[in-house]
């Protein structure tokens, strides 16, 4: 629903300046281009802290502390759809929306578990789980020169909202959890992983290069400071005998992850 609200907001405030007299000398007030983005998350593990619960048989409630482990997002690529309405020659406003990626967290380190003495080594996984990352983002851009120039740079800056969906751990994860000695005594595996929702503020740095009239190829580079939270629920056996066995939660996480993405993007455009 934020996503939502997000994106009707930016496109009411694109609509808004529309309505308004527009001062391009060539008379032509909007641009669309389509191309391919890149995101190279630039951030590091930021460490897992959290508690064991009063559920678990065997650890008792607990405080959880690896400050040598954590999650990192990997590289992505995905289909991007810029939208600009011209103030004036010169000043622009940006609609930035894109085909979410699926974004990979890579894990590192090992989280360590206090009384059995076991440890999950999170280095052994390229990918603890998948993301589908919804970036919708609006921008302010400056472009040097005049309209009918050839070659026209441009600077910006403006602010993303990051949400994140479909939330997946991968079952090699649990595979692992279930060899550790002890720990695999309660048969436990990841539950409900939620990365949260934020906002962060972007700069841009690009060009574009006008074919004729009407046409543009256009390249940009930006860098958004984002910052967000993962946690995660491990769930397990919560009684050691008996036939019928509860599955609870047993351990809840949370890890700060840095993104800090450098985005950049190739597309092809057209001015009307």
């Amino acid at each position: 629903m934020k996503l939502y609200k997000t994106t009707i907001l930016a496109t009411a405030l694109l609509s808004a300046f529309s309505v308004t007299h527009a001062a391009t000398s060539d008379g032509k007030r909007f641009a669309v281009s389509a191309g391919w983005l890149h995101v190279m998350p630039q951030g590091e593990k930021q460490g897992i802290s959290g508690s064991t619960t009063k559920q678990t048989p065997l650890l008792g409630e607990r405080s959880v502390s690896s400050p040598g482990a954590g999650f990192e997002v990997e590289d992505a690529d995905t289909a991007g759809l810029m939208l600009d309405y011209f103030v004036n020659d010169n000043v622009s406003l940006e609609l930035v929306l894109g085909a979410p990626p699926e974004m990979e967290l890579s894990g590192h380190g090992t989280i360590d578990l206090p009384v059995v003495g076991q440890a999950a080594d999170l280095s052994k996984f390229d990918k603890i789980a998948t993301t589908d990352a919804y970036t919708p983002t609006l921008l302010a851009k400056y472009h040097f020169g005049s309209i009918n120039n050839k070659f026209r740079p441009y600077v910006g800056a403006g602010v993303m909202y990051a949400h994140f969906s479909d939330v997946k751990a991968d079952p090699n994860v649990n595979a692992e959890l279930n060899s550790n000695g002890l720990l695999a005594i309660l048969k436990p595996e990841l539950g409900k992983i939620k990365v949260d929702d934020a906002f962060a503020p972007v700069a841009i740095a690009g060009f574009d290069y006008n074919l004729n009239q009407n046409w543009f190829a256009t390249a940009s580079v930006s860098y958004a400071h984002l910052s967000t939270t993962a946690k995660l629920d491990v769930v397990g056996n919560t009684k050691l005998i008996g036939k019928d066995i509860p599955r609870a939660t047993i351990l809840k996480g949370r890890s700060e992850i840095e993104i800090n993405p450098i985005v950049t993007y190739v597309g092809l455009g057209y001015r009307f």
